[in-house]
């Protein structure tokens, strides 16, 4: 294999993991949404009081909220392990899904760079 085809071999890699990040987050979004529907269901005053937290694709005052929520653990002062316990699987799983995100999107800029030359 010549270094031309093995560096379109790493760029369609980089740009499949980019697109699989993607959607990973946007099934992240829904695992939040379905969070924040569990919330408002089990805890309908403190989500009132927490501003209505719901996490979505476009920068808003509840996405806001929500990042904060689930990012100072706000969750652990509901009194509710098992919804707790949730939010934390759900945390955890978004703390990895960034990176992965950042990581793609600068190989996809390396490759690119490296192309133009």
């Amino acid at each position: 294999m010549d270094g031309m085809d093995f560096e379109g071999t790493l760029g369609l890699v980089a740009t499949v993991w980019l697109i699989g990040s993607f959607l990973l987050m946007a099934q992240s979004i829904q695992r939040g949404r379905s969070l924040a529907d569990e919330l408002e269901m089990r805890h309908p005053r403190a989500y009132e009081e927490l501003g209505r937290p719901r996490p979505g694709y476009f920068d808003s005052v509840r996405r806001t909220r929500f990042a904060v929520f689930v990012a100072k653990r706000e969750y652990d002062d509901l009194g509710d392990p098992s919804l707790s316990a949730r939010f934390e699987t759900h945390r955890k799983s978004d703390a990895r899904l960034v990176p992965s995100i950042l990581a793609s999107g600068a190989l996809l800029a390396v490759f690119a760079l490296a192309a133009r030359q």
